[in-house]
């Protein structure tokens, strides 16, 4: 006896995305129902794992398998990458759940926008920029149409509107699928901002003005509805601030929850040598910083504090890795675990060789693709 089906759209919201993969290829009655755009809206609102990429320092391995991490489950997981054309090798950032990879087709610089958990994909215009770029994906909105038959009318899914932007020097290139094409502007800076994030339509970035001897960092912003118009950089200096931008070793921008966060390892005198890593967060509003958390000795205590490290994450996730422990550290501000620190087990071993990754959010979705 088969059950109704409000009862089994009831249960599928309440299974884990793996499971939905698996449940797809059941039956077709299954299939249908867990392909219906109903239950792929009600699903992603009700769904709310967090699942980070994570990759080592030459970005995919060579059978192009992405590995995420499931810090809701606390599970491993991959998937392969293999239905995109063999020249993109390096992915460099998500949004809503869609993946940007890097290439160089025929030579050329080229990024590819694709869903791993529906396998489409798009192949953008040619980029006149190096793919190791920093890039930033925002997802706006999606947008379907209605298609009339003779017999019934069909609704299709016509993928998403998303914007690209890559930053190299003084020009930012913003691709729009409204456009389809690349658009260059010169940013006005004089350096490349850096660890850029997008939050609430704002594009962040860190610009050290110091010396190699010495940083002195400061935040600079635009607004992505502006980026056409001259001089539309900014930069945020507040006297208050002091050199809270300073006493951080290899600052980092993450979003998270749609608040910013600065993060990086607490300086230690003079040296290049930290004493723990820290998290601050910026009231968008008030544009006041505050602590959000400090890594416990018990866990720092296994980095050496000279040595280089990678911290990564987002949806209130923040990870930090280090070639000395060899594993993974979180910390969860999500609010949604038993604990705010934990290492995170079961890293995949070439990660436990080279303990050095870095990574960022992916959230599986099956209801949107480019």
């Amino acid at each position: 006896m088969s059950l109704p089906k409000d009862i089994l759209e009831n249960i599928f919201c309440r299974l884990p995305v793996t499971d939905i993969a698996r449940s797809r290829v059941v039956c077709e009655s299954w299939r249908s129902l867990l392909s219906s755009e109903d239950f792929l809206v009600r699903y992603n609102i009700s769904n709310d794992e967090k699942w980070v990429a994570v990759f080592d320092e030459n970005g995919l391995n060579k059978e192009r398998m992405l590995i995420l991490y499931n810090a809701s489950l606390k599970t491993w997981h991959h998937v392969s990458l293999c239905f995109l054309p063999n020249e993109f090798t390096c992915a460099v950032a998500s949004s809503g759940g869609l993946l940007c990879v890097a290439g160089q087709p025929n030579g050329k610089n080229v990024l590819c926008v694709c869903n791993p958990f529906t396998r489409c994909y798009k192949i953008l215009p040619e980029l006149d920029q190096e793919p190791s770029i920093p890039v930033v994906v925002t997802i706006e909105s999606k947008k379907s149409h209605i298609e009339s038959g003779k017999a019934h009318e069909k609704k299709r899914n016509m993928g998403a509107h998303f914007q690209i932007l890559a930053l190299r020097g003084d020009v930012v290139a913003l691709y729009s699928t409204r456009y389809g094409n690349w658009q260059a502007f010169n940013t006005g800076l004089p350096y490349r901002p850096r660890s850029p994030v997008a939050c609430e339509g704002i594009v962040y970035g860190l610009q050290n003005m110091g010396s190699p001897w010495k940083s002195s960092w400061r935040l600079v912003y635009a607004k992505l509805n502006e980026l056409c118009c001259k001089e539309v950089w900014c930069a945020i200096n507040r006297p208050e601030w002091g050199e809270i931008l300073d006493i951080l070793r290899q600052p980092r921008l993450l979003e998270s929850n749609s608040s910013l966060l600065l993060t990086g390892g607490l300086r230690r005198g003079v040296a290049n040598f930290c004493s723990t890593f820290i998290i601050l967060k910026l009231d968008l509003i008030s544009l006041e910083w505050s602590e959000a958390q400090r890594m416990p000795y018990a866990f720092y205590k296994h980095f050496d504090p000279g040595a280089d490290f990678k911290i990564f994450g987002g949806r209130g996730m923040v990870y930090f890795s280090s070639k000395n422990p060899g594993k993974l550290v979180v910390c969860d501000l999500s609010g949604s675990g038993d604990r705010i620190w934990s290492w995170v087990e079961g890293c995949p071993s070439n990660y436990q060789k080279n303990g050095l990754c870095k990574g960022f959010p992916l959230k599986p979705r099956f209801d949107i693709f480019p």
